[in-house]
C-alpha cells in the first residue's frame, strides 16, 4: 500500500498550469527527489502535498486517508524550508521547541526528545546560541532538527542546501540521507540540482513545464531516458542530440554514406550520445571526422567540442584526464553501437524501435 500517493493534481496561476495532471505514489521509508529546471512545479507540488497551497483539483492520500482539504497542521507532516526559517531572536533550543510548544504537546517530554534529537543532529554544544550565531551547515541542523523533533514520519524538504558552498553541500547530502534511514522517514525533497538527486533519492521525479517526464530510480533515469528532454537533464554535459538525415528507408548522419538506421519508415528521428560514449580516433581510420573547437579541462576529465559537418550546434566529447588539442584540428571519432539511443525528433520522445532495427549481436564499433 501506498504511504502517500496524488491522484490527478491540478493546480494554475491564471493561465499558467502550474501542475498538470499529476499522479505518484510514495512508499514508505522512501527517499523521493522532485527535480527539474526552475519554475517546473516542484515547490508547488511540494507545498500542495503541505497544505500550504490547495489543488484546483485532484486529490492527496496520506496513509491511505484524505488529507486534500485538510490544513498544514491536521497532515502530520514536517517541513524544512530553502530560507531554513528559525527565529532569530530564539536560541537554538528554543527553535527546536517550538513546534512542540505550538502544538500544546506534553512538556514532560520535551528534554528527552530535545536530548535525542540535539545528539543526532551534533547541536548539544550549540543550544544556547542565536541563529545569526550559527554558521550556514549549522542553522541547516537545526531547520531539520525541528522537523525530525515532531516525530512526523513524512519530511518534506524544500531546496535546503541551496544556500551552502560546495564542500558543505556534499557533506550534508550525506549526513541527511543517513539520519533519514535511520529514523526510517518517508522524504519529499525538492532540488533543481541533479547531483543531490542523484546521489541521495531512491526514486526521482523528474518534472518539466508542469507534467511528470519520467518516475525512475537514478540508474534508469541515466541509462533509460525515455525523452530528449531526459537524456539532457540528466548526465554532465547533456548528451549530444543528432537529428538524422531520411533518405529513402534509411537514416543517415548528415555526412556518411552508410545509414545510422536502415529500413526505418519514420519520417525524423534523432540520434543521442553521451560524450563518455564517444572515443577519438586517428583520421586516418575513422568513418567520420569533426573539427575541434576548443577544450575545456575538467580535472579528471576533459570536456572537447567538435564541429561536425552538416550540424550547427556542437558534439561535445568527454576524454579521461588532461588532454590538449589546437582548434580547427580534425578528430576521428567512433562509438559502439550499444551507446546508441534514438529519438523522434518531432516530440521526444524514446525511438526503441529504431535501437532494435540497428543494434548487431556482437555490438561493436558504429562508426
Amino acid at each position: 500500500m501506498s504511504y502517500l500517493s496524488l491522484h490527478h493534481i491540478r493546480k494554475s496561476w491564471g493561465n499558467k498550469i502550474a501542475l498538470n495532471d499529476i499522479s505518484f505514489d510514495v512508499q514508505e521509508g522512501d527517499f523521493i527527489a522532485l527535480l527539474g529546471p526552475s519554475g517546473c512545479g516542484k515547490s508547488t507540488m511540494l507545498r500542495t502535498i503541505a497544505g500550504l497551497e490547495s489543488a484546483d483539483s485532484g486529490a492527496i492520500y496520506f496513509q491511505q486517508s484524505d488529507v486534500t482539504a485538510l490544513t498544514p497542521s491536521q497532515r502530520k507532516l514536517s517541513m524544512v524550508f530553502q530560507s531554513y526559517a528559525l527565529f532569530p531572536h530564539m536560541n537554538v533550543r528554543e527553535n527546536l521547541l517550538f513546534g512542540l510548544r505550538a502544538r500544546g504537546e506534553d512538556k514532560r517530554h520535551f528534554a528527552a526528545r530535545l536530548h535525542e534529537v540535539s545528539k543526532l543532529m551534533e547541536l548539544e554544544p550549540l543550544l544556547d546560541r542565536l541563529p545569526a550565531q550559527l554558521s550556514g551547515g549549522q542553522q541547516q541542523r537545526v531547520a531539520l532538527g525541528r522537523a525530525v523533533i515532531a516525530n512526523n514520519k513524512l519530511c518534506l524538504m524544500d531546496e535546503p542546501l541551496s544556500n551552502l558552498d560546495a564542500k558543505l553541500r556534499q557533506s550534508m547530502r550525506r549526513e541527511i540521507r543517513a539520519i533519514q534511514k535511520k529514523l526510517g522517514l518517508t522524504m519529499v525533497y525538492v532540488t533543481h540540482d541533479q547531483t543531490e538527486a542523484m546521489s541521495m533519492a531512491d526514486k526521482i521525479i523528474l518534472l518539466n513545464d508542469g507534467c511528470i517526464e519520467q518516475h525512475d530510480t537514478p540508474d534508469n533515469l541515466y541509462n533509460n531516458p525515455t525523452s530528449i528532454f531526459t537524456a539532457q537533464f540528466i548526465g554532465a554535459p547533456p548528451m549530444n542530440i543528432l537529428p538524422l538525415e531520411r533518405r529513402g528507408h534509411h537514416h543517415y548522419l548528415a555526412t556518411m554514406s552508410l545509414p545510422v538506421v536502415e529500413n526505418f519508415h519514420e519520417d525524423a528521428i534523432s540520434l543521442g550520445l553521451r560524450a563518455e560514449d564517444i572515443q577519438l580516433i586517428a583520421v586516418e581510420t575513422a568513418s567520420l571526422t569533426a573539427r575541434v573547437i576548443s577544450h575545456e579541462y575538467m580535472g579528471a576529465d576533459t570536456l572537447i567540442a567538435c564541429a561536425l559537418a552538416g550540424y550547427a550546434q556542437p558534439l561535445t566529447v568527454k576524454v579521461a584526464g588532461m588532454k590538449r588539442y589546437a582548434e580547427g584540428q580534425s578528430v576521428g571519432l567512433q562509438w559502439a553501437t550499444g551507446a546508441q539511443y534514438f529519438f523522434f525528433t518531432a516530440d521526444g520522445k524514446r525511438c526503441y524501435q529504431a535501437e532494435q532495427a540497428c543494434l548487431p549481436s556482437d555490438n561493436r564499433v558504429a562508426v
